[in-house]
Order: structure tokens, then sequence, then C-alpha cells
């Protein structure tokens, strides 16, 4: 083997050990309007929680107050990036974190010469995306699609007093056209118990009624 050889063997060796070595994952974070609305605290990254779309806590309200991703190297196993989704978490005072999605790219390549030919692989790289997010300090009671729908009232809460009920519409919210759950979460969510918000809905019987809820405090 000569000298060009042995070089090139111990650079893709080298560059193996760095890849292959261990299951690692960066972090990224942005922080949205929402954050400077709601009081954060420290919460051990261990003790954040993690939901999916499909399995949201309905017994509490929250607010999302950044976007966090992670991204692994070519061997990153779900839960490392899950790891790294709540010290990413952690960093801006969230308490639980909405997973939304999840890819794996092509990115840069690793090769070696074999024969006098360059053989190159690109590199499998995972990446995970969530919401990260704090409780409401508020019992409003509904989760709420996108559209407006109320599809989950909890029993006893500030909306099941009012009268609002699942099936109905929110149309706005303080004067707010409802758009998305941000809107929810803006003018709902982030607010002390004791402030009021003013819901224009249309209920199960198609009539446009307009509602004032005075917030209580979250148990």
């Amino acid at each position: 083997m000569n000298n060009f050889k042995v070089i090139n063997f111990f650079i893709v060796f080298l560059l193996s050990i760095a890849i292959e070595g261990c299951s690692v994952a960066n972090g990224i974070h942005e922080l949205l309007p929402t954050a400077e609305a709601v009081h954060k605290k420290t919460t051990p990254f261990q003790k954040i929680e993690i939901y999916t779309q499909d399995n949201l806590p309905v017994d509490k309200g929250y607010v999302f107050i950044a976007k966090v991703a992670a991204h692994g190297n070519a061997y990153a196993s779900n839960e490392t990036l899950k790891e790294t989704i709540r010290k990413e978490a952690s960093k801006v005072g969230a308490e639980l974190v909405l997973l939304t999605g999840e890819n794996i790219t092509n990115d840069e390549s690793i090769g070696s010469y074999g024969g006098g030919i360059y053989i190159s692989d690109q590199i499998k790289r995972p990446h995970l995306y969530g919401l990260a997010a704090v409780y409401s300090k508020v019992k409003f009671g509904t989760v709420t699609g996108n559209d407006g729908y109320i599809k989950y009232i909890r029993s006893g809460s500030s909306a099941d007093k009012a009268g609002l009920r699942e099936g109905m519409k929110i149309l706005s919210i303080n004067g707010r056209f409802f758009q998305n759950n941000l809107v929810m979460q803006t003018e709902v969510s982030a607010k002390k118990p004791g402030d009021i918000v003013t819901i224009e809905y249309m209920d199960n019987e198609n009539e446009k009624k307009i509602v004032r809820i005075v917030l209580e405090a979250a148990q």
C-alpha cells in the first residue's frame, strides 16, 4: 500500500469513527411572539413531557413559546433526538413539547478509493421537530381545532360554565377572528386568572352568540 493510499485509509477511518462512533444530535430553537406573554420557569429537561398531535393533553391548556428541533448524525436514535428536543425546550423554560414532524435528509458524503476509483456514499441524517410550550395559568377548558370547532369541553371549566359545548364553533376571541389555535393561545391561554375574554361563537343550532367569560385559575 503506497503512502497516498495509507493516508487516505486513515482519513476515511477517522471520519468513520467521528460519524459512527456515537449517536448525537444538535438542537436549535426559535422563540415565538407568545413567549413574552407567559411566565416561564426552569424545568429539568428530563421532566419535560412529550406529546404527539394524536395524543394531546386534554386536562390542561398550554401556550406554545418556541419552535424546537433536533438534527442528528447518521446514527442518532429517536431517543437521542427526543432527549435533544427536551434539552432545547428546557433552555426556553418550557414544560412540554408537541412533536410536529420528522424527516431524513441526505447530507455530506464520505468515501474512499478502491482500485483507483473513488467510492462515495451520502450520509442520511434524521431530524425531529416540535413546539415547546408551558401550561396555562387558567382553565378555560376546551380543545379546539384550527377550524374553530370545539372538540372537547372539560367539565367544570370556565368554558363549560359559560355554556360552550362540543360541536360549537368559535368565531372570534376578544374581537380577533379565529384563524387558528394561536389566537386561542394568545387571547385565552396566556391570560391570568381573573382576566375577562369575549367569545363570539356559533352554537349547535347555528345561532351566533357572544359571551364574556371570567377566567379561573388552573388547578
